[in-house]
């Protein structure tokens, strides 16, 4: 019996300390009173109302161009009008300036931004970038109020967070939960992306409205979420939204040029991973690794090495080969950065002067000595025929849709046995003949049980 009641009291001590806290918690008598003896609630509602007036929703009007009828006697049918829903984030009160996400006014016909207290007005746009899945529309329109940016390189795993916008058109929707993770690259759903995660619950229709610190501040545009199937398309807890700085870099391009220009340094990079860091004998695994040059870019310029590590921009910490690729998207062509690079285990300074993206790709695809070759990928080959003859030349592997060498009707499975009427036994030797720069690559080429001649031009 003592066994027995030993037992029991045992029990009642576990569910007295299991259930008190819960008591304590649930009971308002528990909390502390404040300076007038009434109990204090902690609340969100004070830092909400002043920042809800900032967050806006946007009605879409899109045109669906109309799909070509199957049989030809059909009459086309006509566009498609439909209505897309959005949120954005002003900010700025004096000249109306709003952000959202460039997926929310895509094609937009008309644009129609409703205020918190219900005023309504037509917007138009400044500029957009998909690239970063942004954009900034303007209304015009008195008495506004603008959010105020937070910085989101401070933001912690853990801090709590709150999101505002129109869930399913629900405009002024409120939700809340905390930072899950940091500096996201996937799932891969934009070109530049450094994504803030979170479980405060995101729906379609948050896209472009804000995510705010505990005290109010801009910290994220919300863009995406993690969803099991479009049949499900709502919130799990998995939410993603462009830090405040990002949105920030870009917005300002948007607003003073009307489009962002991305800057080019000419690196191909990768992450250092534990095993890299152990071999390399590096103390950590941060930074850029740069893995290739390109030649005759600002990279090549200044002498960067493969092997050498990317640590900082600017003064700002690059952690991954993602990170590099963020921060030279949003550096303007033209603009002189300045990087701390690690090489040999010693740090050295670095400085150069990024070029346009677009013009650097189209140049140096000229300056390289393939430019018939580019997108093919061979391999040395010889094999015995059945006549005896040993047949050498270059395998093609694969051939990218839309290079050269597919126009002229090259296919994976060819064997390239000359170019210009000198033989090919090598890729070295097609890439000297291609080093000549001649205006056309005359290939001879072996497919199947016979042969044929193909013009690069």
């Amino acid at each position: 019996m003592n066994i027995i009641n030993n037992i029991k009291n045992l029990l009642n001590l576990v569910y007295l300390i299991i259930l008190l806290p819960a008591v304590s918690m649930a009971n308002p008598g528990h909390l502390p009173p404040n300076s007038n003896g009434t109990t204090v609630v902690p609340t969100l509602a004070p830092m909400l109302s002043k920042a809800t007036p900032a967050i806006v929703n946007i009605a879409v009007e899109k045109v669906i161009p109309s799909q070509q009828p199957v049989n030809p006697a059909q009459p086309e049918a006509l566009p498609t009008k439909v209505i897309g829903v959005g949120s954005g984030i002003i900010i700025d009160s004096e000249k109306g300036y709003i952000v959202t996400n460039s997926h929310v006014v895509n094609d937009e016909e008309i644009m129609l931004v409703t205020l918190k207290d219900g005023r309504r007005y037509r917007a138009r746009l400044i500029g957009k970038d998909t690239g970063f899945d942004l954009a900034v529309i303007q209304i015009n329109a008195k008495h506004l109020t603008a959010i105020t940016h937070g910085d989101s390189d401070q933001l912690k795993v853990g801090d709590f967070v709150v999101a505002i916008g129109s869930p399913f058109g629900l405009t002024q929707t409120v939700t809340s939960g905390v930072i899950s993770a940091l500096n996201r690259s996937e799932p891969h759903i934009n070109n530049y992306q450094s994504f803030i995660q979170t479980d405060a619950p995101i729906n379609p229709g948050n896209s472009g409205g804000a995510l705010l610190d505990i005290q109010g501040r801009w910290i994220g545009v919300n863009t995406a979420i993690i969803t099991p199937g479009a049949a499900q398309a709502g919130s799990i807890g998995i939410g993603f939204a462009i830090p405040s700085n990002m949105a920030q870099s870009v917005t300002n391009q948007l607003i003073q040029y009307g489009k962002v220009e991305r800057g080019m340094l000419g690196v191909m990079a990768q992450n250092i991973t534990p095993e890299l860091a152990d071999a390399l004998h590096l103390k950590n695994s941060s930074g850029a690794l740069v893995t290739d040059v390109v030649p005759g870019s600002p990279a090549a310029k200044i002498a960067l090495q493969s092997q050498d590590i990317i640590e900082s921009i600017n003064g700002t910490r690059i952690h991954s080969s993602e990170q590099l690729h963020d921060v030279l998207g949003l550096t303007r062509p033209g603009t002189t950065i300045d990087m701390t690079v690690l090489r040999g285990h010693q740090e050295t300074h670095l400085s150069a002067t990024v070029t346009n993206a677009n013009q650097n790709t189209a140049q140096n695809a000229f300056n390289q000595p393939l430019p018939f070759l580019a997108g093919l990928r061979l391999q040395n080959f010889s094999d015995l025929e059945p006549t005896g003859n040993l047949l050498n030349g270059l395998l093609v592997l694969s051939v990218d849709d839309i290079s050269d060498g597919a126009v002229a009707g090259l296919q994976p499975g060819d064997i390239i046995i000359s170019a210009n009427n000198q033989n090919t036994p090598t890729v070295e030797k097609l890439l000297t003949i291609a080093e000549s720069k001649p205006e056309q690559l005359l290939l001879k080429i072996s497919r199947g049980n016979g042969q044929l001649f193909l013009v690069i031009n």
